[in-house]
């Protein structure tokens, strides 16, 4: 039997009423998950963070109607180099139906506003969580960085470690240092409230934020954490691989982008063969703290006196505050039956962690994956503020 045309008519207008209804329900539901890249990227790394970007792009996002999502908050110089003040963005990029990359601007934030500063990042942050409610947020954090040290902060004397050679020319790094602005820097302290969502995973391609100090200041704050305890270089992480491995697949694979990013440097040469990287569990570092502490309070005299020249740097220059967690507490005495311990505590924690021999001429031989501050008796005013911290609150380090 033939149907009239007039019931044709009205199927499809019914068909297409469903499917309207059904794609707006769609589009109002919480989304999966959203991942924010945060290119504090107002300084000399502006051209490698902007490749970066373009490089996660095209390594795979997801469609407009898809519900996982990938923002970018981007702050730049308008050209390399040159420092005038520039508006911050949040845009949202997206696979077009035909399979093109889209960027749509959202937010114009003031060119008055500090990117490397908690209370932007927080802003910043609350903005995306009240814009995209998800069930699950990650985020990838680039830009220059400095570990646990404050904003602001400046050794004053080098006496305690030789210096006296020039220093020598090495590749570009995102070494030690903020953006190119006044009041640039977060303090870690202010970090946990600068975060007002969970976050299931915390990227942080920055130099040196592979301490243990770090990690610990905001353990409350996300579950996984990559970063590396030494400096990365300019060219930062394997961004054209990481699409699929953050987004539209039922979990982030985070040890993934960690072993490739190692495998990445490892097949380099001579200096730009350089790369150490870690990802630890936050969930369980309270283990790691409780053993930390008790092995200082033991050995806290032979601590004092441990031979600093003979624990495992992670830097190769003057910025002496970042040493091997484990090889500090094996040079202050600890005991087999102590170490069986702690080494029981970092494997649990410290899920993954890989190291190429050298960072540069620095030779990287004891290595587990996380570096501690190595207290300086006459460095009152980092000391000081050390004492703030959660860690050293828990472990006593610094009494």
């Amino acid at each position: 039997m033939c149907k009239s045309p007039v019931r044709i008519l009205c199927a499809l207008i019914c068909a297409v009423l469903l499917f309207s209804c059904s794609r707006q329900e769609a589009d109002h539901l919480p989304n999966r998950r959203v991942v924010l890249f945060y290119a504090a990227a107002f300084s000399n790394l502006s051209s490698s963070i902007s490749a970066d970007i373009d490089e996660f792009c095209a390594g795979g996002l997801p469609y407009v109607g898809n519900s996982d999502v990938f923002l970018v908050y981007s702050h730049m110089p308008a050209r390399y180099g040159k420092y005038d003040p520039t508006h911050p963005v949040l845009f949202r990029a997206y696979k077009g139906p035909d399979g093109s990359v889209c960027r749509d601007t959202l937010i114009v934030y003031p060119d008055t506003d500090v990117s490397s500063s908690a209370e932007v990042m927080r802003k910043v942050l609350t903005d995306v969580k009240d814009n995209f409610p998800a069930s699950s947020y990650g985020m990838i954090f680039s830009s220059h960085a400095k570990g646990w040290i404050p904003p602001g902060y400046e050794e004053k004397s080098n006496s305690i470690w030789s210096v006296g050679a020039p220093r020598k020319e090495y590749p570009l790094t995102r070494e030690l240092g903020t953006e190119n602005v006044d009041g640039s820097g977060i303090d870690i302290i202010d970090l946990p409230d600068a975060i007002p969502m969970h976050l299931d995973f915390f990227i942080m391609d920055a130099c040196l934020m592979g301490c243990v100090e770090v990690a610990y200041e905001i353990k409350d704050k996300c579950d996984i954490l990559l970063f590396s305890p030494t400096e990365i270089l300019a060219s930062g992480m394997p961004y054209t691989t990481m699409p699929p491995k953050l987004l539209n697949t039922v979990e982030p694979d985070i040890l993934g982008i960690a072993r490739e990013f190692y495998e990445m440097y490892d097949a380099q040469s001579g200096l730009l063969r350089s790369a150490t990287v870690t990802v630890v569990d936050c969930r369980k570092l309270d283990p790691l703290a409780d053993c930390f502490r008790d092995i200082v309070s033991v050995h806290r005299d032979e601590f004092d006196n441990a031979p600093r020249s003979q624990v495992q740097p992670y830097f190769y220059n003057e910025y002496h505050w970042f040493f091997d967690l484990r090889d500090l507490l094996v040079e202050a005495g600890a005991t087999q039956e102590e170490l069986q311990r702690l080494d029981k505590a970092l494997d649990d924690c410290v899920t993954y962690k890989a190291a190429t021999d050298k960072f540069f001429d620095l030779k990287l031989e004891t290595v587990c994956g996380l570096s501690v501050y190595f207290p300086i008796p006459d460095n009152t005013e980092l000391n000081n503020y050390y004492k703030t911290l959660a860690w050293n609150q828990t472990t006593g380090l610094i009494r």
